[in-house]
Order: C-alpha cells, then structure tokens, then sequence
C-alpha cells in the first residue's frame, strides 16, 4: 500500500501544473488537472491554511479514490512559463482502495512513477506521460469497477479507508508521518516556508495536538504557491463534506490579495471547484 501511495501522490503534480484543458465557469477561467482551488504566482517564502478533516463516502469500489487537502510551494507553471520543482507540500490523506482497485491502478501507476523520474528534465514530457498512466489507471479501474458491481471479484471489492498525514518534495515520493492520526472531524494546519536555502514543511493536528516538520535543504525559490483539494483526473471522486480552507496566508496577506487561478477537477462524477475567495477563505463542496 505504502508503495502505490507514494506514485499516486507523485503522479498529479505536473498534469496539474500543465493545466492543458481550460473551461469557462461563470467567466472565470478554470484549469483543469488534479487539483480543485486555487494557485497564485509569484516570489514566495511561506503559505499556510487551516481546514476541518472531512468524512469521506467510499462509493465506487473498483476505483482509487483519493481527497487531500493540502498547502504548498511550487508544482505549478510560474510567471516565466515553467514548472516551478520542487513541489513541497504537507497536507493529508483519505484514500478508499479496494484490493480490485489497487490491482487495477498498478499498470498505470507504474508508468506514472517512470514519468516522474523526467520531471526535472522535461516537466511537459513527464505531464504527458503521467497523464497517459492515469488515464490507464481510470480505464481498468472503470472495468474493475464494473465487475464488483455485479459481485464478480466479491470481497476483494471492498474498500478500505485509509487516512495518513504526509510531506512532499516532488518529484521525489511523498512520506507518511506514521507515528500519528488524523481523524474526521480533525482541525488541520499546514504551512510551507522558504527561508532561501531550506524548505519548512509543517503539518499541525489541533484537535488530537501532535504536530510534525519536516526540513528539506533546497536553494530554489518558490514561484507558485498553493491551497487545494488534490483528486484522480478523469476518475470517480468519493463522497465527501464540504472543504472550507480558513486561515489562508501567503506572506502574511488573505488569499483575496493576489490574482489567484482557480483549478478544479474534472471528475467522472462531478466537476470539483472551489467557490468564491472570501477574504482568508474559500469551501470546496
């Protein structure tokens, strides 16, 4: 499990960032990719936001189904074009999988995991790759989906819900803080800061008071800051409450400060957005 994770949460990065589709909600532009809320560009040292873990449905056993609210620093296109990488992100996990489900993801998981290896090199050519691999993903994971409908596969189509807190350097693995919980219910805090030659990634749980920080050395700036759900594109979302960042700092100013992008997923069940920025907060729902 901890091996798939880890190339599930590497695989979105740069189809998010590369946003190659484009679609018109109430005259606002939305990128479309892995991620639903919002991107800022810029020169940054430090993002942070607060949310309340939400319940999670697991509803489409043959499928992977993944919600992560998370913060960070770069991953996506910065004022100059590129990719902004290192992504460094901290946020966390709900993850439904079923035994089905993850034999049906494998394939397409391992081209994703191949992918990230160029991503330094050609960000465009590994957001191409990538989003071949979940497109693969999300076809077997139809089928799966398909035949545990119809009780084909029997227990091995039911789904586990899994939880974890987690840090980033994409595109390197993420890291699961496994010494602590996050439950439902759970108030979270997550902050990433640049100081010039280090990134501080911090995942605070205030309701069960653990916090963790991870320190990764790096003198490359951040050009992109980020608060977003992440998701599978062109896959079956779970149930889940509504999301409301609060809290929203990036240099110590509100989110309605900047002019945001605003990203969403699209879903084959929905069309994941967030709503309007209300000073230091938006709701994803």
């Amino acid at each position: 499990m901890a091996v798939t994770l880890a190339v599930s949460a590497a695989a979105v990065v740069v189809n998010a960032a590369d946003a190659a589709a484009e679609a018109s909600v109430s005259n606002v532009r939305l990128y479309l990719g892995n991620w639903a809320g919002y991107v800022v560009r810029g020169d940054f040292h430090e993002v942070s936001a607060t949310w309340v873990q939400p319940e999670v449905d697991c509803r489409d056993p043959g499928v992977l189904q993944r919600v992560v609210p998370w913060v960070g620093l770069n991953g996506a296109q910065g004022l100059d074009g590129t990719v902004a990488l290192p992504l460094m992100q901290t946020g966390v996990e709900s993850l439904c999988a079923s035994d089905a489900a993850m034999y049906a993801a494998l394939p397409g998981l391992q081209v994703e995991t191949l992918a990230a290896g160029v991503a330094y090199a050609d960000p465009r050519f590994a957001g191409t790759v990538m989003n071949a691999g979940s497109k693969l993903s999300n076809a077997l994971g139809a089928a799966a989906n398909g035949l545990c409908s119809i009780g084909v596969f029997g227990g091995f189509c039911r789904p586990d819900q899994e939880v974890d807190g987690w840090w980033e350097g994409y595109p390197d693995p993420p890291v699961s803080y496994d010494d602590v919980e996050v439950r439902p219910g759970d108030t979270m805090h997550s902050a990433v800061s640049w100081d010039g030659g280090r990134y501080l990634m911090t995942l605070e749980n205030r309701t069960a008071n653990w916090t963790r920080t991870t320190v990764a050395a790096s003198n490359v700036p951040a050009r992109t800051a980020e608060i977003v759900v992440e998701g599978h594109l062109d896959a079956a979302l779970p149930g889940f409450a509504p999301i409301t960042f609060t809290d929203i700092s990036i240099d110590g100013r509100p989110l309605s400060d900047y002019d945001a992008q605003v990203y969403g997923i699209p879903a084959t069940n929905r069309l994941l957005a967030p709503g309007p920025v209300d000073g230091a907060s938006f709701t994803i729902q």
